[in-house]
């Protein structure tokens, strides 16, 4: 049986997109199972622009209407379990975070997957700066809610500012503490130099381009796909570690 990934965060803009588009690519590369990836974003729907991805987008808003209905959660479920074979790789944008997780909890949507065979995997995102509050309130609201059985890959993102509180890095703060026998594993997202892996990475994502894609583009230039090499491998190399 094949695993099932969602990036869940209830803050906006902390990079899960991102991460998705990692999983993906990771996954693609070295599983032999076939690959769905799936953006149920009703506001940003960022992860469907990558052409290279093939990614499905689902509606979970009524037509003409703003209000999203967990109902249309079923035909998710439904399509992983009618996919045995597939991995599956699911973005799932702030605006829909409680929807899904009270969907999730509800109908015990995780343990019937588990049932079936599959490994679920919980990917939550923190970051540095003014978002590291509410993503750490995200994630221990995620911790709390889920069963037991579900695998938690927590993503530290640096991009905004080094995920630190009163002088403490995230592994010594009383969340991680509290709940490391929940955490599978801490994922590093690479802090590199601003300027130089910053800007290469902030393009690449603004053009929605995969790695593989980026280091063949002609937007790049020979030391830009040279670091996009490195951060590649220095990423796909942290999620082995992380995926086990």
């Amino acid at each position: 049986m094949a695993d099932v990934h969602f990036t869940m965060q209830g803050k906006g803009g902390v990079g899960k997109t991102f991460v998705a588009s990692i999983l993906a690519q990771y996954i693609s590369t070295v599983r032999e199972h076939e690959l769905t990836v799936i953006d149920t974003d009703p506001v940003n729907a960022t992860l469907s622009q990558y052409k290279a991805l093939n990614v499905e987008y689902l509606a979970i808003q009524d037509a003409d209407s703003t209000r999203i209905n967990e109902r249309h959660f079923d035909r998710l479920i439904e399509k992983i379990l009618n996919n045995p074979e597939s991995d599956f790789v699911i973005d799932n944008g702030a605006a829909t975070f409680v929807p899904l997780s009270n969907y999730l909890i509800e109908n015990s949507a995780i343990e019937m997957l588990e049932e079936s065979g599959r490994k679920v995997v919980i990917h939550p995102v923190i970051t540095g700066g003014q978002g590291l509050v509410d993503t750490l309130s995200g994630l221990s609201q995620l911790i709390d809610q889920l069963p037991p059985e579900v695998a938690i890959v927590v993503w530290k993102n640096p991009f905004f500012g080094d995920i630190e509180k009163d002088g403490k890095k995230f592994e010594q703060m009383a969340v991680y503490k509290k709940n490391q026998d929940r955490i599978h594993a801490v994922m590093a997202i690479p802090k590199q130099s601003a300027d130089t892996y910053g800007v290469d990475i902030e393009e690449m994502l603004q053009h929605k381009l995969t790695f593989d894609e980026a280091i063949v583009s002609p937007i790049f230039g020979i030391m830009s796909k040279q670091r996009l090499r490195l951060v590649k491998t220095e990423i796909f190399a942290r999620v082995s570690v992380a995926l086990g």
